[in-house]
């Protein structure tokens, strides 16, 4: 009979254990998870410089970099018109 109330308490433990859980412990990790992504975005952009390093009329162009697999088209072939030619004749 003390291993059945036993059992019952391991599992009345475990059930308020799990909603505690999920109430309080799994929201907390989702929050933490996005916030550490949210970072690396950011922060995968290259964060601007802090107001007031760049002087008065200083102007900076950013521009962007071209891929390595990228193929310059110039020297790549020439382009042919086909004509379609009606053999039934």
């Amino acid at each position: 009979m003390s291993g059945f109330f036993i059992f019952i308490f391991i599992f009345v433990l475990l059930y308020y254990g799990s909603k505690l859980f999920f109430r309080y412990g799994l929201p907390w990790l989702i929050m933490h998870f996005v916030r550490k992504q949210q970072d690396k975005f950011n922060n995968g952009f290259g964060q601007e410089e802090p107001f007031g390093e760049k002087e008065e009329g200083e102007m900076r162009v950013k521009t962007q970099q071209e891929s390595k697999g990228k193929t310059d088209d110039k020297d790549f072939g020439e382009y042919v018109d086909f004509e379609e030619i009606d053999e039934s004749e």
